[in-house]
């Protein structure tokens, strides 16, 4: 056998092997015989090659180069994805985590007023002032534009009647809060919808809204009050 008759012997096998395992090779190779029915013989490249092997073997190299184009797109659209994701899901963790951390009494902490009433008159009026007060939050609302005022209490679900601590929907959504005491509850509103910095814990605007607002859970409720 001529040196030249093995090369051939060999792309041939090389070939047949890659139309084994390509199943669009296939397509090809039938788009081939249609052509040699057609046209007659098939032209030979000067190696002596048919010309359609050629075009199946080009075919074929082309398919699997774009076939592994594809798959590593898709492996680094799945890991940014990914990443992503992870990513995504830290930031979100950490900015609930720190915005839990405003709103919840720190530690060691003991408020300056009674969640079961008789609270002091003195500090019951500076919480009704406060609660007045649109310069607290940086959206022009006070805590009356949410929850009425002269006595009409509006805004509360039916959780409001229960004596704090008691679930509150908004902590829970937002803060991941179970319940609140009076004054997470303020703090929650200062940080939320008033879109202003919680207040100083112990302060006294803190300490007398937060009274004020166990005196009006009490009414709420259908309980005696100071109001």
């Amino acid at each position: 056998m001529s040196q030249h008759d093995d090369k051939r012997r060999r792309l041939l096998g090389r070939l047949g092997r890659q139309l084994a395992y390509t199943a669009p090779v296939l397509a090809l190779v039938a788009g081939g015989v249609a052509l040699h029915d057609t046209f007659g013989e098939e032209e030979t490249s000067p190696g002596g090659v048919a010309a359609t092997s050629l075009l199946v073997a080009s075919a074929h190299a082309e398919g699997a180069a774009e076939a592994e184009g594809e798959m590593e797109g898709e492996a680094e659209g799945e890991a940014e994805g990914e990443a992503e994701g992870e990513a995504e899901g830290e930031a979100e963790g950490e900015a609930e985590a720190g915005a839990s951390d405003a709103v919840q009494r720190p530690a060691g902490y003991t408020p300056a007023y009674s969640e079961t009433g008789e609270n002091p008159a003195e500090m019951l009026a500076r919480g009704v002032e406060l609660y007045y007060d649109t310069s607290l939050s940086t959206t022009g609302l006070s805590c009356a534009s949410c929850h009425g005022s002269d006595g009409q209490d509006m805004g509360y679900l039916s959780t409001f009647e229960q004596p704090y601590p008691h679930r509150v929907a908004m902590a829970e959504a937002q803060f991941g809060m179970a319940e609140v005491h009076a004054d997470e509850m303020v703090q929650i509103c200062m940080v939320a919808p008033m879109e202003a910095d919680p207040l100083a814990w112990g302060g006294e605007a803190l300490t007398s809204l937060a009274a004020y607002m166990v005196e009006v859970q009490r009414r709420y409720s259908g309980q005696p009050h100071d109001l």
